[in-house]
């Protein structure tokens, strides 16, 4: 696909999301949602890639069946209002639709197998960008109930486990992404702004982990053994894996230290303890990686010189999730 194209695409995604999320009708969302679709589609498919054609035909049947979900929740919640009928089925109809679009346990399903046929770039929109108008409209219609929490703990459960046994890159940051989906829905019980907050930085770590496994051209485990351009950009970029996991003193740890200090203020002890326990998971297959990759091929050869203008690209990037120690210590001192 040219330059030209994909430009119109990104730009025809970003004007929808806009649309979306300030548009003030269920009707206008739906549309913002279908745009955004039909314009995300054709930036997965490659020429001469199978697998992103199968990834485009499975995010378009589950994209379609989900606002199909979210058509038929409006004329239920419609016909609801019309007779003055108590019934929540058009509410949860609506926010089982929100949830298969943002790839929120348990219609997880698709988000793995999507992802494992797009290149790096891809899956950053996919993450990232193709989240806000859901998630911005989950915010908006959820209340604390067994659904609710049952959907944050599954989350976190389907995230923790499904990516032990990944050797893929693609889908260990597949099931990475639904673990923070789990506590960004926790984010959302606290307030608007926390999981805004939670989101940016989501986004943030996501591309520095996107943009160095693209610059690398990793896609799997065993490729990481063979990085050995530097130790220290390989330090650098392990960093990150631990800030993205969620480990304290990184940057990854603020966003869900807010929540988790929100959460316990509010009594809710017995879930926050549980997604803790469960993310602890997500940190040991970061670890795991972390340590073959470092320690099996930290040797280097004396003529390997260091490919200083990848480093110097990188370093900024890199440094931001590191500074996230910095920034810990100031706010341990207000207290």
């Amino acid at each position: 696909m040219n330059k030209s194209t994909n430009f119109m695409f990104m730009t025809m995604i970003i004007v929808s999301v806009m649309f979306s999320i300030s548009s003030n009708s269920w009707l206008m969302v739906w549309m913002g949602m279908e745009i955004n679709m039909m314009s995300f589609m054709p930036m997965i498919m490659e020429q001469k890639n199978m697998n992103s054609k199968e990834s485009a035909l499975t995010y378009f049947l589950v994209q379609t069946i989900a606002s199909m979900l979210l058509l038929m929740s409006m004329i239920i919640m419609y016909y609801n209002n019309d007779i003055k009928y108590e019934n929540n089925m058009g509410e949860l109809m609506l926010l089982s639709s929100l949830m298969m679009k943002s790839g929120i346990s348990p219609f997880h399903f698709w988000m793995p197998k999507t992802m494992e046929g797009m290149n790096w770039n891809k899956c950053l929109i996919l993450m990232t960008l193709q989240k806000i108008t859901p998630l911005m409209m989950i915010s908006n219609i959820i209340t604390i109930n067994m659904i609710t929490i049952s959907a944050m703990m599954m989350s976190v459960f389907i995230g923790a486990i499904g990516g032990l046994n990944q050797t893929s890159l693609r889908k260990l940051m597949a099931y990475s992404s639904i673990s923070n989906n789990g506590w960004m829905m926790l984010a959302m019980m606290m307030s608007e702004n926390m999981w805004m907050m939670y989101f940016l930085m989501y986004t943030l770590m996501t591309t520095i982990m996107t943009m160095s496994m693209k610059m690398y051209n990793i896609l799997h485990m065993n490729q990481m053994m063979s990085m050995n351009e530097s130790i220290y950009m390989k330090f650098m970029l392990m960093m990150n894996m631990l800030s993205i996991s969620g480990l304290p003193p990184m940057m990854g740890f603020i966003p869900k230290w807010m929540v988790i200090q929100s959460s316990v203020n509010l009594n809710s002890l017995m879930l926050t303890g549980m997604m803790v326990m469960l993310t602890l998971i997500t940190i040991y297959y970061y670890l795991r990686m972390m340590y073959s990759t470092l320690m099996l091929t930290s040797m280097e050869p004396k003529w390997n010189n260091m490919n200083m203008n990848k480093m110097t690209k990188m370093m900024p990037a890199a440094m931001m999730s590191i500074m996230g120690m910095s920034l810990i210590t100031m706010m341990l001192s207000l207290y």
